[in-house]
């Protein structure tokens, strides 16, 4: 059987065979930072009110973003854990391990540089192209290329991350060296998880959507939101598609380093 495809398996019968434990582990931690917005923006989440906000609000938002990094990291070291050593204490919220909550902000800060680093680089080569072809098609082509290389490259670096939760020793490198046999199975479910979560979304736009006059370049124009019970679907999903990304490296990483056999 294609390992792609055994492994595209494997990650949805962890996430929706485990989807109690997961809800309990990581959930009510997903949702603090969201309910930190709403009560600060005050539920309205239009791209006009992001994109300008008031002077104490920018604070206010900076400071939720670093909690909510650290927050999501909590939760990820917790969902891992659980997968991989089935550690479950069952209360509100999963045990706070500092240690391996600063190692994994550490190396998903350093994962996060490489992608930045990356983009930038394929950026720099999509905007050459793009210019000298002057084409929309292939602008097109190198975007959708570029989201699904970035996703790619996170996943073959991203085992890091399970070590750090685990607390086990991981460069970047050897995560790279261990992923390497499997490198282009890997496009499998990265493709089919992208598809099936920007379906959702569209879906949620059309059931849940609200039409609102957005300022772009000096220029009002109407565009399509979530409404705020679309919102809360929408954050549903990416609770969801996050456990997703995070069981997929948990995944390779019990395969490729720890000789775990797929279902």
């Amino acid at each position: 059987m294609d390992y792609g495809y055994q492994l595209l398996r494997h990650v949805v019968q962890q996430v929706f065979g485990n989807l109690r434990q997961a809800a309990q582990l990581t959930l009510p931690l997903f949702l603090l930072p969201l309910i930190g917005f709403v009560l600060l923006i005050g539920g309205d989440f239009t791209p006009r009110t992001v994109e300008n906000p008031g002077g104490g609000t920018i604070l206010g938002v900076l400071g939720l973003i670093v909690l909510s990094v650290v927050i999501y990291c909590w939760a990820a070291v917790a969902w891992h854990r659980y997968v991989l050593l089935e550690e479950f204490d069952g209360g509100l919220f999963p045990r706070w391990r500092g240690d391996r909550i600063a190692s994994y902000f550490g190396r998903a800060f350093k994962v996060g540089l490489v992608l930045i680093l990356a983009m930038i680089g394929a950026a720099i080569v999509m905007l050459i192209v793009v210019t000298a072809t002057q084409s929309p098609a292939v602008a097109i082509f190198f975007g959708i290329g570029l989201v699904f290389g970035v996703s790619w490259l996170a996943t073959r670096i991203g085992l890091v991350l399970p070590a750090a939760a685990l607390g086990e020793r991981m460069t970047i490198g050897e995560s790279w060296a261990v992923t390497r046999p499997v490198s282009s199975q890997i496009l499998l479910p990265l493709i089919v998880i992208a598809l099936v979560v920007g379906v959702i979304q569209q879906a949620i736009l059309v059931v849940f959507g609200q039409t609102v006059p957005v300022e772009t370049f000096g220029m009002m124009q109407e565009q399509r939101v979530p409404s705020v019970p679309g919102q809360i679907v929408n954050g549903l999903v990416s609770w969801l598609q996050l456990l997703v990304n995070l069981a997929l490296m948990t995944t390779l990483y019990g395969n490729l380093v720890e000789g775990r056999q797929l279902n």
